[in-house]
Order: C-alpha cells, then structure tokens, then sequence
C-alpha cells in the first residue's frame, strides 16, 4: 500500500458522508478504514526491517498494533477506531454493548451506536493515525 493510498481512501470515505449512508455500508467502512490502517502500519514495519510471523515475515498481531499506536500518545483514536471495529465486525444489534478481548483495553466494555456520527468521528481519528503512520 502506498502512502497516498490510504490517504485517497480516507478521503473518499469523507466524500460519502454527504449521501445518506445505511448502517451496512457504515459499517463496512470502518472495517476498511481500520484494516488500512492496520495493513499500512505492518508495510511501515516490514520497510523497518521489523519481522512479522508467518512464511514471508508478513503477518503482525493487531493486539502489537493497538499496542504500538496506544503508548505512540494515540490512545483516545486507536480506542475508537478498535471498539468500532469490533463492534462492525462481530456484533449484530445496534446499538449494543461490546467487550474487547485484547490487551491494552482487555475487559473493558462500552455502549456503542453505530451511525455517520460516529462514522465521522472514526474518519477523523483514522486522519490522526495516518498522520502519525505516514512518519513512523
């Protein structure tokens, strides 16, 4: 993925904002949004020289990258952007409550709506990380 890359999809994600989107495609876009995220983060560390497990070293934890933005100073985004991730990709009703299961926010539970509202709020924490990705 190359640098402009996430940055072109977080702007074409902002573009949508202005149509009525359903809950299906919201929650399909902040899938999308956190795997880039995630997919970019892992290209920076491999262009580190930083190994992953697998057969091509390719294959990081996304616990090691909560971790890694979390005690980077971006808690408050990386704590968005994952419990909507979680709650987009493995919870039905909404609103509901999620739990997370990995560390640094093990156990902790909170009462999530998924909407543009928050849609919003999970594309401007995405811009915070990417910033801090496009110089990591």
């Amino acid at each position: 993925m190359r640098k402009d890359s996430a940055h072109k999809l977080l702007n074409y994600f902002e573009s949508l904002l202005s149509n009525s989107l359903d809950e299906v495609f919201i929650r399909r876009i902040i899938s999308a949004v956190y795997f880039s995220l995630f997919n970019y983060w892992s290209i920076k560390n491999i262009c580190k020289g930083n190994k992953g497990k697998g057969n091509n070293n390719d294959s990081f934890p996304h616990t090691q990258f909560i971790q890694d933005l979390a005690s980077s100073g971006l808690d408050p985004q990386i704590y968005l952007l994952y419990v909507y991730r979680v709650a987009v990709d493995h919870y039905t009703l909404n609103p509901t409550k999620v739990t997370l299961t990995s560390h640094p926010y093990k156990g902790r539970t909170q009462n999530v709506k998924i909407d543009e509202n928050i849609l919003r709020k999970i594309l401007e924490s995405a811009k915070d990380v990417l910033s801090f990705l496009d110089n990591y």
